[in-house]
């Protein structure tokens, strides 16, 4: 399918996302991520928080007018296996995608994306990250999925240039009257972790030095992340319910 139509500019920054960014770091002891029914629930607000252990969360609420919950399990379905279509999401700041398996021979969308190691190239403010999105079941958010008009994509986040697990991530969509909300949550420098056993030792001892915390995560590249979830987001549902409807349309004929 030719994507050309779908290649659209870069938008501004949503009504008051700059507003949100501009504002100073607040102190939070925030809920891990396990419990992140109750964060929903809750409804914190927009921002970056930091907790005492120089960790980092970020909060950012996307309004996707015309897209509904299962189109998100399909955007992140079909985009991940390839570089063009993972680059209509953020024009500027993504630059590659990629996965080393092949899971078409599932049913749903949900059972191609869960279970997933998609490798990402992507600038976050002015830093090229290369990443590696683990994405899993949202029961380990503690998520019952089923229960209501919604879907959450949960994932763990690895720096490819260390190995070290740095974050966890939540985007949560519920269906409302014009689309639907998307709540977006990012853990950063929780739980830090390594596989090798050696690393995992030294990364655990690192982990917990404020310093050396501070050479890996600060206020600046938190509101980065939260600024680029604004305009990923926000330009996402700019032209996903169109592409859905074009690819079902295809898929149909």
């Amino acid at each position: 399918m030719n994507l050309s139509k779908y290649k659209i500019p870069l938008g501004s920054l949503p009504a008051g996302a700059q507003e949100v960014a501009n504002q100073k770091t607040k102190e939070l002891e925030f809920i891990n991520y396990r419990f992140s029914p109750k964060l929903v629930q809750d409804d914190l607000e927009d921002g970056v928080y930091k907790d005492l252990n120089h960790s980092y969360f970020v909060k950012c609420t996307t309004r996707m007018d015309g897209v509904n919950p299962a189109m998100i399990d399909w955007w992140f379905d079909w985009h991940l296996p390839d570089s063009e279509r993972y680059k209509l999401w953020h024009p500027r700041d993504h630059i590659a995608s990629r996965l080393d398996n092949n899971r078409d021979h599932l049913v749903t969308n949900k059972e191609r994306y869960i279970g997933m190691d998609s490798y990402v190239e992507e600038y976050i403010g002015k830093k090229l990250f290369k990443l590696c999105i683990s994405f899993i079941e949202p029961s380990y958010f503690g998520f019952k999925e089923g229960e209501d008009n919604s879907t959450s994509v949960c994932a763990i986040v690895t720096d490819l240039s260390t190995g070290v697990k740095i974050a966890r991530l939540l985007h949560h969509v519920s269906e409302n009257h014009t689309g639907s909300l998307m709540k977006s949550y990012f853990w950063m420098g929780t739980e830090l972790s390594h596989p090798n056993p050696l690393k995992n030792w030294f990364v655990q001892k690192l982990s917990k030095l404020k310093l050396a915390k501070r050479f890996l995560l600060n206020d600046q590249s938190a509101k980065d992340l939260l600024i680029h979830c604004y305009e990923e987001m926000n330009h996402l549902s700019k032209f996903l319910p169109d592409l859905h409807k074009a690819l079902a349309k295809e898929d149909s004929s």
